[in-house]
C-alpha cells in the first residue's frame, strides 16, 4: 500500500510539484502488492526545498522487509570468476577517488549495502580494515564465503545499528537512492564514524545529465534522486560538510555524481542548499531532455558501450600480447 509522505529532507508536507516520469519502469512488477497493480511510480518536487523524491510510496517498514527478504536482486548463483573479471574495474576508480580526496592512505572503511563485497575487496587489497552491511542474504553470504569478508553484517544500517568500533570512512555506491528512511540512516552513520571521518557517496542524478538515463532513474526501485545541492542539504542537517563533488558520465555509470563529506559535528544550516522548486521543474521539463538529445552522439547507450569496450581492450593490450589465451578468457567472462 502506498502512502503520501512529507519531504524526506525538509519535512514540508504542504506543497509539491508533480514530475513527469518516463513510461518505462522495469522494476515495479517485482514489488508485487507494494504497488497495488500500478505500472509507474509517482515523483514529486518539494515546493519548499526542491528535493526530487518518490511520493507516494510504500512504507519504510515494507521496503526494509522487501530488501531483507532478498527480493530486490533475483536469486542467481553468481559465478566468482565471471564477477571478478569485470566488477573490480567497476568500483576501482571510485575507491581511488574516495581515498585520494579524503587524504586517508589507509584505515577502516564501512560499506553500506556492500553487495557481493567487491568494493570492500579493493579496499582490503590496499591494506584497509573492512566492515559493512548488506540486507540481501545471498549477496551477504557470497561476500563472506567467496571474498572472505567476515566482518560484514546481514541487515540494514539505521539508528539502532551497532558496530563495536568507529571507522574512518563510510563508503556507499548507489545506495542512498534506495534508503527508505534517510534520517535513520544518517543517525546510523554518525554512530559508526569517527569524529572528522568521511562519507563517500556515489548516486544517480537527473542534474548535469548527458543521457536519457537521468530520467529513467526515477523508478519504483529508487525513493530519492539527489543533486550535489540536495545531498549537501541532507549532510548539513547531520553535521557534515562537503569536501568535494564531481559529476560522472561513463558507459556503465551514466548520469551519476560522486560526493565526499567530512563529519564536523553539530547541525549545519541546510538552507543555503535549498533548490528553487520552479527551477528544478524547468530543468526536468526542458533542460534535461535537451541535454540528453544534444549529448546523444557521445553519451547514448550504443556510443558509450563502444567507448567502454575500447577502454577495456586498450587497458588489456599488454595482456593480449603476453597471453592471448588469458586475454580471450577475460573478454568471454566480461561478456557473459
Amino acid at each position: 500500500m502506498l502512502q503520501a509522505i512529507p519531504c524526506p529532507l525538509c519535512h514540508n508536507d504542504r506543497s509539491f510539484l508533480p514530475v513527469e516520469v518516463t513510461d518505462r519502469d522495469d522494476h515495479i512488477r517485482d514489488y508485487g502488492a507494494l504497488y497495488a497493480g500500478k505500472t509507474l511510480s509517482e515523483w514529486k518536487i518539494c515546493g519548499e526545498c526542491g528535493f526530487v523524491h518518490q511520493n507516494p510510496r510504500p512504507t519504510i517498514e515494507s521496503l526494509n522487509r522487501f530488501y531483507q527478504a532478498g527480493n530486490y536482486h533475483p536469486p542467481v548463483e553468481r559465478d566468482f570468476a565471471a564477477l571478478m573479471a569485470w566488477a573490480p574495474d567497476y568500483y576501482r576508480e571510485e575507491v581511488s577517488w574516495a581515498i585520494r580526496t579524503s587524504g586517508l592512505q589507509r584505515g577502516s572503511v564501512f560499506d553500506i549495502g556492500c553487495g557481493y563485497g567487491v568494493a570492500l575487496h579493493l579496499f582490503e587489497e590496499l591494506g584497509w580494515s573492512c566492515f559493512g552491511v548488506e540486507p540481501d542474504p545471498g549477496q551477504y553470504q557470497f561476500a563472506r564465503t567467496k571474498l572472505g569478508l567476515t566482518q560484514i553484517k546481514l541487515g540494514i544500517l539505521d539508528a539502532n545499528f551497532t558496530l563495536g568500533e568507529k571507522v574512518d570512512l563510510v563508503f556507499t555506491h548507489h545506495a542512498f537512492e534506495h534508503f527508505a528512511d534517510l534520517t535513520s540512516v544518517m543517525s546510523g552513520i554518525k554512530k559508526i564514524l569517527k569524529p572528522g571521518g568521511y562519507v563517500f557517496t556515489a548516486v544517480p542524478t537527473y542534474y548535469e545529465n548527458r543521457s536519457s538515463m537521468s530520467k529513467q532513474w526515477m523508478n519504483s526501485a529508487h525513493y530519492s534522486l539527489f543533486t550535489h545541492g540536495s545531498l549537501n542539504q541532507l549532510m548539513a542537517r547531520h553535521g557534515f560538510e562537503e569536501v568535494r563533488h564531481r559529476y560522472d558520465h561513463s558507459g556503465r555509470k551514466p548520469d551519476q555524481f560522486c560526493h565526499l563529506a567530512k563529519y564536523v559535528g553539530g547541525e549545519q544550516n541546510p538552507r543555503p542548499f535549498y533548490e528553487h522548486a520552479a527551477h528544478v521543474d524547468r530543468y526536468l521539463r526542458v533542460t534535461n531532455p535537451l541535454r540528453s538529445l544534444a549529448c546523444y552522439p557521445l553519451y547514448g547507450a550504443l556510443p558509450q558501450r563502444a567507448f567502454d569496450a575500447a577502454r577495456y581492450l586498450g587497458g588489456s593490450a599488454s595482456l593480449l600480447v603476453s597471453s592471448p589465451r588469458e586475454f580471450y578468457r577475460r573478454v568471454k567472462l566480461r561478456l557473459s
